[in-house]
């Protein structure tokens, strides 16, 4: 298998195949707008705040990819977990554009030939696509394992979808 392939695997298994752990398309599958925006008493952030986040990082790092020119980021990481109004819409217009990114990525990620997933990922950053895009699906299966503790913690978690 090479490594293109590896990084296929690990990019479905987050988005939608049912592998090792949960995919994000069934993490969320069936949340209102009320249980994705509830906190615990921790400091946690909610699903849809991590939802959200991980819209941001992804469709950045895909624009990235795909040759589109990012702008310094204002602000800082913890801006990226933002909820606007907390209604329907958004909450299932979240979900889509979520669910449209990790479509995309997986398009991408099968066009790119190995030179360009060898090359830096862009101009004076030292790791190559290879290792960005293993970071970003190490990065989204940590927060689907938030997600699924969460729904759990608030009793929304169905153990029928694959964790006990």
């Amino acid at each position: 298998m090479t490594q293109k392939e590896i990084l296929l695997k690990q990019m479905s298994a987050c988005h939608n195949q049912k592998n090792w752990f949960v995919p994000m398309n069934d993490a969320l599958s069936g949340l209102t707008p009320q249980q994705a925006l509830w906190l615990d008493s921790t400091e946690s952030h909610s699903i849809w705040q991590i939802v959200n986040h991980l819209i941001f990082w992804n469709n950045r790092w895909l624009n990235r990819f795909k040759g589109i020119a990012m702008p310094k980021m204002e602000g800082d990481n913890e801006a990226t977990f933002s909820v606007k109004n907390g209604t329907q819409q958004e909450w299932l217009s979240a979900i889509k554009k979520l669910d449209e990114i990790l479509d995309e990525w997986e398009t991408e990620l099968k066009k790119a030939d190995e030179i360009k997933l060898n090359n830096e990922a862009f101009q004076d950053y030292e790791d190559s696509w290879y290792d960005v895009i293993m970071q970003i699906t190490i990065h989204n299966a940590y927060h689907i394992g938030q997600i699924v503790n969460l729904r759990k913690m608030q009793g929304s978690w169905d153990s029928k979808q694959g964790v006990q």
